[in-house]
């Protein structure tokens, strides 16, 4: 491979033998991940600088190379700087939480040595990893990333870290509900890790540019995670392919192509061990499909993973599934919870979550009314802060509609699909979501086959059809299909009916 920004920007700052030993080593790599692998060797099997000891933990970190990670902390227990490289992160949540203290106070302890001031900033930003994106609040998370620009204020050299610092200052923003600046400053990280030729910070900062994208742009998003994808490719580190898997299939499931993201979702499972943060997805996925007891299941397997680790994204999975399977009484339950953990850490999107769980209790309930109202609370907060679950939101708004139609005393020859149904409709016109696109127009035949009007559904669902024949909506179009052939049914019933009564 060609010599790596990724790699190379440390240059400035190390001995003689180490950059000789990793020009080698660059050149006798066929990939960044192969890369990373022979240093990994090198300095388990040669005596070699520090520095170059440093590096290969940084990288095997990043890389999430257990093997690597564990035999260099066996070899270099004796080494402060060494010893916070041990703690993996690959949930979202539960392995910050789990392993936070313990690698904190590594860092703590290493930083009261003498270090270059390379090393500290990449401890520094270790030491923010541990609290992003979910746990700790912002001014925790960012003041690791100040001590980092402090540095590199007084170090002009330090300038190679900067893409780093701005993607955490990009998720700051984010996590004070600030998307927009977010995608901002989170493209001016890019820009610059892409002029330092940083592969590795590209990656890095690319992952939350998607995800927040996703919020206001899923083409951009989907193009993103195709750029990710392909720097994972390139780089063949398997995490790092099965991570953009996994977030692609988030994306997936906004545009309504489910099949797409769960078979997404399969295909890292061969790559990588599942975890909580995987399994609240699939729960999640399901939960919108209406299966309420797969949905369940992966909530379930969730809380097996998390271990002791409670947040609040777990109890509002599991209570949205059992209020899909009408144990309303559990379900009340774990969202009595899960409101607990939401008000302590004070983020207003939580809430919003919260409000779409309850009103799925209420509409177990029977109690329509109710629903709806708790719905258009989520959506007030939702739809500015995620446009990504703001889908969900809308179709069960939609859905909830349909119910009170249904019980109210309209004649069937006037009734008109209401408000929630048709800003349902337009989202997914304006930001081409093909998959809920289709959802929408089921639900809009659904309400015409209930008022009587079954020529109209007919029409819906075979316009439905020409919307797109993607791999991504085959579970949908086959819905659509058995719904045609029932309406068709109950058409030919009517005609027969008719006939019957002019006779």
């Amino acid at each position: 491979m060609k010599p790596l920004g990724t790699i190379t920007k440390y240059y400035p700052f190390i001995d003689e033998e180490s950059k000789s030993i990793l020009d080698s080593l660059m050149e006798q790599a066929s990939s960044y991940n192969d890369l990373v692998l022979r240093l990994g060797e090198t300095v388990l099997k040669d005596d070699v600088p520090l520095n170059l000891v440093f590096i290969a933990a940084v990288q095997a970190w990043w890389t999430r190379t257990e093997e690597s990670m564990k035999s260099i902390q066996e070899k270099y227990k004796g080494e402060p700087c060494i010893r916070p490289w041990y703690y993996i992160i690959k949930t979202t949540v539960s392995d910050q939480a789990r392993f936070h203290d313990f690698a904190v106070a590594e860092i703590d302890k290493a930083l009261e040595t003498t270090l270059a001031d390379w090393m500290e900033i990449e401890l520094h930003f270790l030491h923010s990893y541990f609290h992003y994106p979910g746990f700790g609040d912002v001014p925790s998370f960012m003041e690791p990333v100040l001590k980092a620009r402090g540095l590199m204020d007084s170090n002009p050299r330090l300038v190679c870290f900067m893409p780093l610092i701005i993607m955490f200052e990009g998720y700051a923003q984010r996590r004070e509900e600030h998307s927009k600046d977010s995608v901002y400053t989170l493209k001016r990280g890019l820009e610059l890790a892409r002029n330092n030729d940083d592969k590795l910070y590209e990656y890095l900062i690319l992952e939350p540019l998607a995800n927040i994208s996703g919020l206001f742009d899923i083409q951009e998003a989907l193009d993103q995670h195709e750029e990710m994808y392909a720097l994972a490719q390139d780089f063949e580190v398997p995490y790092m392919i099965g991570e953009v898997l996994y977030d692609s299939a988030l994306v997936f499931g906004t545009v309504g192509e489910y099949d797409l993201a769960i078979s997404s979702i399969e295909e890292a499972l061969k790559i990588l061990v599942g975890n909580d943060s995987d399994w609240l997805i699939l729960s999640r996925m399901n939960a919108v499909l209406g299966n309420g007891q797969r949905a369940l299941e992966w909530a379930n397997q969730a809380f097996e993973d998390a271990g002791n680790i409670e947040y609040p994204e777990l109890y509002l999975a599991k209570s949205w599934a059992l209020a899909l399977l009408n144990r309303v009484d559990e379900a009340e339950h774990n969202l009595e919870t899960a409101h607990s953990l939401i008000l302590k850490s004070g983020r207003e999107f939580g809430l919003g979550h919260y409000y779409v769980v309850a009103g799925a209790i209420e509409r177990a309930k029977g109690n329509y009314q109710a629903a709806l109202n708790l719905l258009e609370k989520a959506h007030e907060i939702i739809e500015r802060l995620a446009v990504g679950f703001q889908t969900i939101v809308l179709l069960d708004l939609a859905r909830v509609e349909i119910l009170i139609a249904e019980q109210s005393e309209e004649s069937e020859s006037s009734a008109i699909p209401g408000t929630w149904l048709s800003k349902l409709e337009r989202h997914a016109a304006d930001r081409n979501l093909t998959g809920i696109r289709m959802r929408a127009a089921m639900l809009k035949a659904e309400f015409y086959q209930k008022h009587g009007q079954l020529k109209d559904a007919h029409a819906i669902l075979m316009d439905a059809l020409t919307i797109s024949d993607s791999l991504g909506v085959k579970t949908l179009r086959k819905q659509i299909n058995e719904r045609i052939r029932e309406v068709n049914q109950l058409l030919r019933e009517a005609e027969i009916s008719s006939k019957r009564r002019s006779e």
